[in-house]
């Protein structure tokens, strides 16, 4: 079984998917999962809830915010390392 943070791991060592924006979208309110995912590249850290109406609102209000409220970076923009 692959968790998420080896999933993030190898997305953001792939030169080709790097560039793909990630949500990790968890159960875990751990400050170490948090922190280990944002130092492993991602774009945002989101702790799911647990009843599934709440959890649907959720992941409409994040399809919002990355399809309209998010200003992505320019194209051709780098990441600084």
């Amino acid at each position: 079984k692959v968790d998420g943070l080896e999933v993030l791991r190898t997305i953001k060592n792939d030169a080709n998917l790097k560039p793909i924006p990630v949500v990790m979208l968890t159960s875990s309110r751990e400050e170490r999962d948090l922190a280990q995912s944002y130092a492993l590249g991602a774009n945002a850290y989101v702790v799911k809830p647990v009843e599934f109406h709440q959890f649907i609102t959720a992941v409409k209000e994040l399809g919002v915010f990355w399809g309209v409220i998010n200003e992505p970076p320019p194209e051709g923009s780098e990441p600084i390392d």
